[in-house]
């Protein structure tokens, strides 16, 4: 929350500043000196003498600047690899094409302006337009904080002024009030002033900048306090800068409309919260980006993390009175309050709009990484509000009246697998149930930690979201929900030498379960986090990422509607009709006997192995299709599926020493009655297919190192086994063998692939994995002739190891497994 205040001063430090330096204009310095447009100015604060202003004889000092009115086309230009030293407060304005610039020349560093200590900012614009300020090294430091800024250019002239640009700045040291108003104490301030009527700009773009220790923060587009009536500030730009160790806030926008903030990088911000003496603005609450009183804001492509404000301290937050929010492709880490702070409607005095219930929130595309903690980052904070990926102050602010009312949260992707780490994907500081209803919709949510959601009121939607891991009571009811590994490329980014970080690290293998398992969302924005494009009519996938994890199949999900690339196998036809799909629309469907489809891969590489995965059903319980590979240099190889609902399989193929090519198939054997269908195939390649596994297939005729669980023993026979010669054989209940594999990477993505059966039908064998830092998960087969079990696993932030096991619950006759392979995923 941001809005923590005493009664407002009679007259604000902001005017007294303006007042001051108007007053020491007047008495100290001459009079401003008008100059024709298009001049340029050079400023060498190196040089002995004070010179006319030309580039062979150079102004030495800001106070030549100051003492001259400046117009269209104009420029000021400060000689590369100097300092200067003082206030600049140039005079005059430029026109619309036409700006006056502030800028350097010559080689080496940027020029650097120190205002010393003083107080104010170091660049001041009063009621001027159309300037571009660039290229310069801003800083202003003390032993104690004041109002200081970098750049302020403030309004007061009761109508709308146009074109600010400050851009490929350096801003750093400005040692303001960190708990203090924000314009005023910001490495940009672009301010309206309290005037009748209102003041607003136009066009105002902050790009560029690199901002490093502004208290109080880096760039805030604001009134100059609150309760400043209706008018909105438009065409406000806030790209591409870089932001660290920002006493408080990193980027705000209050009061206005179609603010665009996209590009920027922000950490480390909200270490201090100094506020100014008693009777003026004080809140020492902050977070990275956040806006208020505005509308059609649009916050997108941002990176804001290690925010350590134990009161708000979330990496973006839609505050009070807002009107279609926009957060998209953002990517949020290690932020102490969480990803997103939703504030509820309340009073501020002389602002009305705060009692406004903000509405039309859209929150997508979004990576949320290990936050409710600063674990991992170079300081941290205590929170004093509690954390939440979705962190609501109080009750979820739904607007009467409004057709986008409902915060629309969709296709975000949500990793919290940092050790021990509690914190609530769906939180309020109300408690565990709040009123108001919201959307959430397609997310992937991966929570290795204990934090659960609040419930609301009766008429949210909870719909095709992945919730992976721990499953706490409080989880919501969704009908759609996927429950599997989402398979991410490189979870919390712990692999550095990855080629996948960042948010890239949330894009997922083509053999994930998000792929084409969402549901579609109108308006969707046509793109996800990565510019994939976001059909308005197919299937999108669960979470940030709606690529195909680069998937060496085409056509694997049969979405296009028809066969092509795959071409017919067999006498009998095959089809992609718009039944009996797994995800999507469409699945292959073959014919009863001896039908299917192939597909040629022809960019595969020699000696490299390859993870073939995909799904398929038959229409007869007992009859059996086949998912393989042939041609690769290698003995075909395939899985069998006899299962009447969708069935994982999972083939290894290496090609041969001369092989580049192979073919993928989608195979009903012989014999059968019924259709086979096949679904979301794919086909990868594997860095390394090392077997973590010792003694996988039980060909040492012993169990070592193998262990029986407990209960009834288990042994090594040599009958039953599906390849070689021996296999393991349980109890007929409460039996089993286990083996804990070590060496293993924390939060890294592993499949486990085994083979069981049981003797008696219907009695079930379960091959699984456990004791890897998340939720054990298995796979159980009842049927009497072997079928493949794949698991897919992701080992927690601190786990090196797992558990595989193979183990029969109960019944009356043994159980049998074997050919045990564990890989890790690229």
């Amino acid at each position: 929350m941001k809005r923590r205040r005493t009664d407002r001063p009679g007259v604000r430090a902001s005017r007294i500043l303006t007042l001051l330096a108007t007053l020491a204009g007047a008495l100290l310095l001459p009079a401003h000196t008008a100059l024709a447009a298009g001049t340029a100015h050079y400023v060498n604060c190196s040089a002995a003498s004070n010179g006319s202003g030309t580039q062979a004889s150079p102004w030495n000092s800001v106070g030549s600047v100051n003492s001259t009115s400046f117009t269209a086309g104009d420029s000021i230009l400060f000689a590369a690899g100097t300092t200067c030293t003082g206030q600049l407060t140039p005079g005059g304005s430029g026109a619309s094409g036409s700006p006056v610039t502030m800028g350097s020349y010559g080689t080496g560093a940027k020029p650097v302006i120190d205002a010393n200590g003083a107080t104010g900012p170091v660049i001041h614009l009063l009621n001027q337009q159309y300037w571009e300020i660039g290229g310069l090294d801003l800083t202003n430091a003390a032993s104690s904080p004041a109002y200081r800024s970098g750049v302020l250019a403030e309004n007061s002239s009761g109508g709308v002024l146009h074109h600010i640009r400050v851009h490929d700045m350096s801003i750093h040291h400005i040692s303001g009030w960190s708990g203090g108003w924000y314009a005023t104490n910001a490495g940009v301030g672009v301010q309206t002033d309290h005037t009748t009527p209102v003041s607003t700009w136009d066009d105002v773009v902050v790009e560029n900048n690199t901002f490093d220790h502004v208290d109080r923060i880096a760039v805030a587009v604001t009134p100059d306090a609150d309760g400043q009536g209706t008018g909105l500030t438009t065409g406000t730009v806030i790209r591409n800068n870089t932001m660290t160790y920002d006493g408080a806030d990193d980027i705000l926008v209050v009061k206005n409309d179609g603010a665009l903030i996209d590009g920027n990088k922000a950490g480390y911000g909200g270490a201090k919260n100094t506020c100014p003496p008693s009777g003026q603005y004080c809140n020492g609450a902050s977070a990275g980006i956040w806006m208020s009183g505005s509308t059609d804001t649009v916050v997108q492509n941002n990176e804001v993390y290690c925010h350590v404000n134990g009161a708000d301290g979330t990496g973006y937050d839609v505050d009070w009175g807002n009107h279609n929010t926009t957060f998209q492709y953002n990517y949020s880490h290690q932020n102490l309050g969480g990803f997103m702070l939703v504030m509820p409607p309340f009073t501020i005095a002389g602002e009305p709009t705060s009692t406004v219930p903000s509405d039309g929130t859209v929150i997508r595309y979004n990576i949320s990484e290990n936050d409710g903690t600063n674990a991992g980052c170079p300081a941290a904070g205590t929170p004093t509000h509690g954390t939440g990926v979705f962190h609501f102050v109080g009750n979820i602010p739904n607007q009467s009246g409004s057709s986008v009312a409902v915060p629309l949260i969709y296709n975000n992707s949500i990793y919290v697998n940092q050790s021990g780490l509690n914190t609530p994907i769906l939180y309020s500081r109300r408690g565990s149930s709040v009123t108001g209803t919201l959307s959430f919709r397609n997310n992937a949510v991966f929570n290795y930690g204990t934090g659960g959601y609040f419930t609301t009121s009766s008429g949210s939607v909870y719909s095709n979201n992945l919730f992976y891991g721990n499953h706490p009571s409080s989880e919501p009811t969704d009908s759609a929900k996927v429950v599997t590994d989402p398979q991410f490329r490189n979870p919390g980014n712990a692999a550095t030498s990855s080629s996948y970080t960042g948010k890239n690290a949330y894009q997922v293998h083509p053999s994930s379960p998000v792929i084409r398992a969402g549901a579609v969302i109108s308006g969707n924005g046509g793109k996800d986090a990565f510019g994939n494009t976001v059909s308005a009519t197919a299937a999108p996938n669960i979470g940030a990422y709606n690529g195909v994890g680069g998937n060496l199949l085409s056509n694997a999900g049969f979405e296009t509607g028809a066969l092509s690339p795959w071409t017919q196998a067999g006498g009998a036809s095959s089809s992609v009709p718009n039944t009996n799909a797994r995800t999507g629309g469409y699945a292959l469907t073959t014919a009863a006997s001896g039908s299917g489809a192939n597909q040629s891969l022809t960019v595969l590489s020699p000696n490299t192995t390859y993870l073939l995965t995909g799904w398929a059903k038959v229409a007869n319980a007992g009859e059996t299709l086949a998912i393989g590979v042939k041609g690769f240099g290698g003995t075909e190889t395939y899985t069998n599926i006899a299962t009447t609902s969708y069935t994982q399989a999972a083939v290894l193929f290496t090609t041969g020493s001369a092989n580049t090519s192979a073919t993928v198939y989608c195979w009903k054997n012989s014999g059968g009655s019924g259709a086979g269908y096949c679904d979301d195939l794919a086909v990868e390649p594997l860095a390394s297919a090392a077997n973590a596994v010792t003694n996988p297939g039980f060909e040492s005729g012993a169990l070592t190192p193998w262990t029986q669980s407990t209960g009834t023993a288990s042994g090594v026979v040599a009958s039953n086994a599906r390849t070689g010669t021996y296999a393991l054989q349980t109890g007929v209940s409460s039996s089993g063998a286990i083996q804990t594999v070590s060496g293993l990477t924390s939060s890294g993505g592993y499949l486990l692939a085994a083979w069981s059966k049981a003797a008696t039908a219907g009695e079930e064998v379960a091959v699984g994995v456990k004791s890897f830092g998340g939720t054990e998960t298995y796979l159980r087969n009842s049927t009497t002739s072997y079928a493949q079990q794949p698991v897919f696993f992701t080992t927690g932030a601190a786990t090196t190891s797992a558990a595989t096991y193979c183990y029969k619950n109960s019944g009356s006759a043994a159980g049998y497994c074997d050919d045990y392979t564990l890989i890790k995923l690229p």
